[in-house]
């Protein structure tokens, strides 16, 4: 089966060069324009694309707006489009929950082995059997159902929460700072109170941990952020305060 791979971009002369090169290398390609929003995040519903290639800028809607509806439902690998000069705007797109950046103009052979790397490590990172499911010792998280069980009982989360939950679990031992947390998690508001951030740990906390006080799997870095924890002991005990 080939990999499909939708690809977003405005300009017309764009897609008509980049869709018949991918398609030549053994890629199934979609291509569209930015369009209204709810079109184009039903359209990566319907078709469950391995990646989506995003240009980055676009006068009435960013590429970032989008790429944070998506990340809302799902994990797809994600690859911007934009200009070379724009370093702030990079760091922007990654924050906001791109996995790479490539800067226009590019040459062909350089997509291709941006593409072929994003898919290569998603596929290493999620295997086909567990793609939708998340599991360590007495978590469990099933990315399809957006439910979570701690300790053989169901957690009820908030949808922020399990935002942070899911992004922190996917990245084991990965140190988040808190300002990135923020930035993908609330991208509406960039100028925000970081609190916001330790607040909803505290709360999460409370939800999936035996000790709230001693966490075992999200674990306080001073100064810094927060990583998660994949690695705890096992135990056959149920939270009492889900």
């Amino acid at each position: 089966m080939r990999d499909k791979i939708i690809l977003v971009d405005d300009q017309e002369e764009i897609r008509t060069l980049l869709i018949p090169f991918l398609t030549q290398h053994g890629f199934e390609v979609i291509g569209s324009s930015y369009g209204e929003p709810a079109d184009l995040i039903g359209l990566i519903r319907t078709h469950a694309p391995g990646l989506i290639v995003l240009d980055v800028r676009r006068p009435e809607l960013s590429g970032l707006e989008v790429c944070a509806g998506i990340r809302r439902f799902s994990d797809t690998p994600l690859l911007f489009m934009g200009p070379d000069a724009d370093e702030q705007l990079r760091i922007t797109a990654l924050g906001a929950g791109g996995d790479a950046y490539i800067a226009k103009p590019f040459s062909l052979e350089l997509l291709l082995a941006q593409v072929k790397a994003q898919l290569r490590r998603y596929r290493r990172e999620f295997p086909v059997h567990q793609r939708h499911l998340l599991q360590f010792p007495d978590l469990e998280i099933d990315l399809f159902s957006r439910s979570v069980r701690a300790y053989g009982q169901p957690a009820v989360l908030s949808a922020k929460e399990y935002q942070l939950l899911v992004i922190l679990a996917k990245h084991p031992n990965r140190v988040f700072h808190t300002q990135e947390l923020y930035d993908r998690i609330w991208p509406e508001h960039r100028l925000g109170d970081l609190r916001t951030v330790m607040v909803h740990i505290y709360n999460l906390r409370k939800k999936i941990e035996r000790q709230p006080r001693k966490p075992q799997y999200i674990h306080t870095i001073r100064g810094v952020g927060y990583k998660f924890n994949a690695v705890v002991p096992q135990s056959s005990a149920t939270l009492s305060s889900l």
